[in-house]
């Protein structure tokens, strides 16, 4: 049996099914434009809206933006690149025709699908090429692009050019608002269109302010506000309030003026004037302050004492010593000042305090204690913000001068003593000071001549208190008969810059002769024997006393009823 092809498929169905499968392209196509349409402008003029309505930040648009873009691409692949790449075949467009054709009874699709077949059998191929033709017939009195449906495009392109038109004419009426709110939607950087635009709130002195303060709140408008509305209200929301406080102010120049006693913590101003709206959050911190303090007093060199701390109530203080203050604070601070004042409260003397690092709450500072005059001491620290200490704790300080040395000439007792040209004096000194004495001078005079010095010499340190022996050797001054020498001594503390001088009583030696001074020696005994035997007569008679007194009580008296 010889091989028969049909002659070709029928150019007149595939015609008409061609312009089926161009129409399913071109609803499709223009039904997915319009979404696209609609979507796009619908989407971008709700941002518009909620950008005007809340002001949104420019982080929150991005995220507008991104939403937008990821709609629109959804439909595009669905509605644009899916029919596009996924048009469908002969044999699909055939059965959609004979579903809206009946008449057709499978012609259609056995045409469609036989065109293309080579047949076996002659038979075979005429009753095809029979099928084709009646087929082809049957196809020429009906219009098989009527089988696409085509609502889904015409309600799109209805909603997309309506909403498009009413887009367009709220964008022409809002201007020059809308097309500010359009650069806003594509991250612009101009403000939310307002008929009345607050420019600023300016908060004075600070928008940073001290605890305790009184501030005040001046709302400002814009000179291109349309409309400056005669009040509006500065609502004040404390951090710690679940409501805020609604002020109403009215305008004055533009602006709306708030003033705030004595503000205690951070709050949030929401200025309103007609549809305009701004924010603006005011820190409240306190001022800093002494938290604790620690003393430390440094002693001059040459008391040798070493450094000693102090509490607040002990601060009597050697004049020249440095005090060391460690001051910790409430809060972070960049620095401080010390204040030494007077008795009258002047300041004598100004030190800056040293910040350990920075934000740091320990702080330093030494004190020249150098003035007799100092009474004490305040601390002023200063926080980041420029804020400084109020009310500041007084340190009382007693300074003490350092008293020269106390010296005393303990032998001879006498104010004037005899002495030959070959004597050889004997002295005991007696000297006291606080911190120790440096030099002890014995000084010396006669006639007009100008005080001479022999040093006291000692075989250790004097210190704070001592006796100091010394003989002295008349002998190696040359004195003649009748000289009188006047001879004291002096001590020398260690103190700077200027030592402090102690000096003891004056006495007089006066040179004799041997045998004067043998006669002084005798009449020395004489008085001597005579105190002695004084003394003794007294002593006799109080034993006398005490016996009669003493006999006088071991008598019994007498019974009342004797």
């Amino acid at each position: 049996m010889s091989t028969v092809r049909t002659d070709h498929p029928s150019e007149v169905l595939q015609g008409k099914l061609e312009g089926v499968r161009n129409k399913h392209l071109l609803v499709g196509l223009g039904t997915g434009f319009a979404w696209l349409l609609l979507a796009a402008v619908g989407l971008l003029g709700i941002g518009m809206f909620l950008d005007w309505k809340f002001d949104l930040p420019k982080d929150v648009r991005l995220l507008f933006l991104i939403g937008d873009a990821l709609v629109l691409l959804v439909i595009f692949i669905k509605h644009i690149y899916t029919p596009l790449t996924h048009r469908p075949d002969y044999e699909k467009v055939a059965l959609e025709v004979e579903r809206g054709i009946p008449e057709f009874r499978s012609r259609l699709i056995a045409s469609t699908q036989m065109g293309h077949r080579v047949e076996q059998d002659q038979t075979a191929a005429m009753f095809v090429d029979a099928m084709v033709n009646q087929t082809e017939k049957m196809a020429q009195s009906h219009d098989f692009n009527e089988v696409v449906p085509s609502d889904d495009f015409a309600k799109a392109a209805m909603w997309s050019t309506v909403v498009t038109c009413l887009a367009l004419i709220a964008f022409n009426e809002f201007q020059p608002d809308s097309r500010d709110l359009l650069n806003r939607a594509f991250l612009g950087e101009k403000p939310v269109p307002r008929k009345t635009i607050i420019d600023s709130i300016i908060v004075e002195p600070n928008e940073v302010v001290a605890r305790g303060d009184d501030v005040s709140i001046r709302v400002v408008l814009a000179e291109n506000s349309r409309v400056k509305p005669r009040t509006a209200e500065i609502d004040i929301m404390y951090e710690s309030s679940a409501r805020a406080t609604v002020h109403t102010r009215t305008n004055t120049n533009d602006s709306y003026i708030l003033r705030l006693e004595n503000v205690r913590e951070t709050f949030t101003i929401t200025a309103k004037a007609n549809d305009g709206e701004r924010e603006k959050k005011v820190k409240v911190v306190p001022r800093p302050a002494v938290r604790t303090i620690e003393f430390e007093q440094k002693f001059p060199s040459y008391t040798g004492l070493k450094p000693q701390k102090r509490q607040r109530g002990d601060l009597t203080l050697l004049l020249g010593s440095e005090l060391k203050i460690r001051v910790t604070a409430n809060k972070s601070i960049e620095g401080g000042v010390v204040f030494l004042k007077n008795a009258d409260g002047e300041t004598q003397q100004e030190q800056t305090l040293t910040v350990t690092g920075d934000g740091s709450l320990q702080s330093s500072a030494i004190l020249k204690l150098d003035d007799l005059s100092i009474s004490g001491f305040s601390v002023r620290l200063r926080d980041e913000y420029g804020y400084e200490s109020q009310d500041e704790a007084f340190y009382r300080l007693t300074m003490l001068p350092d008293k020269p040395p106390v010296v005393r000439i303990l032998e001879p007792i006498r104010k004037e003593e005899k002495v030959t040209q070959r004597a050889t004096l004997p002295i005991m000194v007696s000297v006291k000071d606080d911190y120790g004495v440096d030099n002890l001078m014995l000084m010396f005079s006669h006639g007009n001549s100008p005080p001479q010095m022999v040093p006291l010499k000692v075989e250790s340190t004097i210190g704070r208190l001592a006796r100091v022996p010394f003989d002295w050797k008349i002998r190696d001054l040359k004195p003649s008969v009748g000289m009188e020498i006047k001879y004291w001594v002096q001590a020398y503390d260690g103190r700077a810059p200027e030592p402090g001088m102690g000096k003891s009583r004056e006495l007089t030696a006066l040179v004799v002769s041997d045998d004067e001074k043998r006669r002084d020696l005798q009449n020395r005994a004489t008085d001597s024997i005579t105190g002695i035997n004084e003394t003794a007569a007294r002593q006799e008679k109080l034993n006398v006393q005490l016996g009669e007194i003493i006999r006088a009580r071991a008598v019994s008296s007498p019974n009342q009823n004797e």
